[in-house]
């Protein structure tokens, strides 16, 4: 049968000019930040996921960015989803209501930023739509050890580290979405690590360079495999504790259990090219072995939200240490975002909060799909969303997020529900969902509504 499904795809560089410097403490630019763009229809249905090397996009850049994707793809702006490829060195973009107190030269250096995002954004988008034709899409996974578990015991309490005893997802997912002569148009890669390679790493003049990090290397190297004739999007998954194995701003412990900092500096970018690499070729080993169908495909998109309990967060990340006390004051209740993109029989999940690992998997177990990529960074950032586990150790994440312990519970389990009314609505559902590579999850239960879809 002829392949209904279309897709096309587009990249550009964030071009921030050098008077934009320097901003958030970033003096100049080590590799260009991008924006990367994949639109995909089936003739019903037409969805545009974006991911922009940022390390998180707030709510007024969302809703801008979303305009412009919308508007160039010809996409209802609710089916089109922004991520943040979550690199730790590149400036925010921030919106008026932030920049309310900053300086008039502040706002300048900031209104270029803007105009940077936006602009690469509209070329990538643009291109995307130039780009379309007949497609079809497949996926499969494998295997990377380049993430850690970040959470470490300390003489004060659980900290910073890597910790290779800890919960971590190795899975490397991969979707491939190539044209009917069997040449890739995108690579869609989704891994469980923080882009923080270089993250609070110094020059020698004491100022930091802006890079797209782990995940513009590894998007790089796949792109570079395929002639960049192809355009690999970098999907973060439930890295909320999932630090890169190697860091050039290191977190260590010593024997008496202190903790403290060890920077190389500029040498981080050796570590960069080495596990970007490393994943990347993973990712292009897994490409190269699927073998999409030309079945007709189905592509949809669900919207849904849970209702969670929330804390009171701590006023600076920077306030936070080690500690075996911490208070946990409740704060509320509010509605957190899930939306579910099913491309054939693969499904995106895709929230705003930096879930753990655990979270991740106890998601992919239950899903009933047999291929699901947990997203995090979508549609905005929410800060950490710890399992209790987390909550248990006082980790750094349960401590820095506005969510309450159980939240993460709540969330996965209405994920659950979403995914099951999902696939109902598909008598011939295949097989079993993937099995990650580190088994360990958990779940709980929550009653909530229907899915709701969105249509073009």
């Amino acid at each position: 049968m002829t392949a209904v499904l279309r897709a096309g795809a587009g990249r550009a560089v964030i071009d921030v000019p050098a008077a934009a410097y320097p901003v958030d403490g970033f003096t100049g630019v080590h590799d260009q930040l991008r924006a990367r763009v994949v639109v995909l229809e089936d003739g019903a249905d037409r969805v545009a996921l974006t991911v922009v090397d940022q390390t998180s996009v707030f709510a007024e850049t969302v809703d801008r960015l979303k305009g412009i994707v919308a508007a160039a793809a010809d996409v209802p702006a609710g089916n089109a989803l922004i991520c943040a490829s979550h690199t730790f060195s590149a400036p925010h973009v921030l919106s008026a209501a932030q920049l309310d107190t900053a300086t008039e030269a502040e706002r300048r250096r900031h209104a270029l930023l803007r105009a940077a995002l936006d602009g690469a954004v509209l070329a990538a988008a643009t291109a995307a739509v130039r780009q379309l034709r007949p497609a079809r899409a497949g996926f499969g996974s494998g295997v990377c050890s380049v993430n850690v578990n970040r959470d470490v015991r300390t003489a004060d309490g659980w900290w910073l580290g890597a910790d290779d005893g800890g919960v971590s997802d190795k899975t490397v997912r991969v979707g491939r979405i190539e044209d009917l002569a069997g040449r890739p148009i995108a690579v869609l890669v989704n891994y469980g690590v923080q882009s923080s390679v270089m993250n609070e790493s110094w020059t020698d003049d004491g100022g930091k360079l802006v890079t797209a990090d782990l995940a513009g290397a590894t998007a790089r190297h796949v792109e570079r495999e395929y002639d960049d004739e192809a355009v690999a999007l970098f999907l973060v998954g439930a890295a909320g504790d999932q630090a890169p194995y190697l860091t050039a701003n290191a977190h260590t412990v010593d024997r008496a259990g202190r903790p403290g900092r060890a920077d190389v500096g500029e040498t981080g970018f050796l570590l960069v090219d080495l596990l970007g690499r490393r994943l990347g070729a993973e990712a292009v080993r897994v490409c190269e072995s699927i073998r999409p169908t030309e079945d007709e495909p189905r592509l949809e998109v669900v919207r849904g939200t849970a209702r969670v309990g929330t804390q009171i967060a701590p006023k600076s990340f920077k306030d936070l240490r080690p500690t075996t006390s911490h208070p946990f004051e409740p704060d509320g209740e509010e509605d957190v975002p899930i939306a579910l993109v099913r491309l054939g029989d693969a499904v995106l999940v895709g929230v705003r909060p930096e879930l753990t690992a655990a979270t991740g998997i106890a998601v992919g177990q239950r899903s009933p799909f047999p291929h699901t990529m947990v997203l995090t960074m979508v549609d905005g950032a929410a800060k950490y969303m710890a399992d209790r586990g987390s909550y248990d150790r006082i980790t750094y994440a349960a401590m820095n997020s506005r969510y309450a312990r159980g939240a993460a519970e709540t969330v996965s389990e209405r994920i659950a529900e979403l995914l099951d009314a999902l696939h109902e609505r598909e008598p011939d559902a295949l097989c079993e969902p993937d099995t990650p590579h580190e088994p360990e999850g958990l779940g709980g239960p929550e009653e909530l509504g229907g899915p709701e879809k969105l249509t073009r």
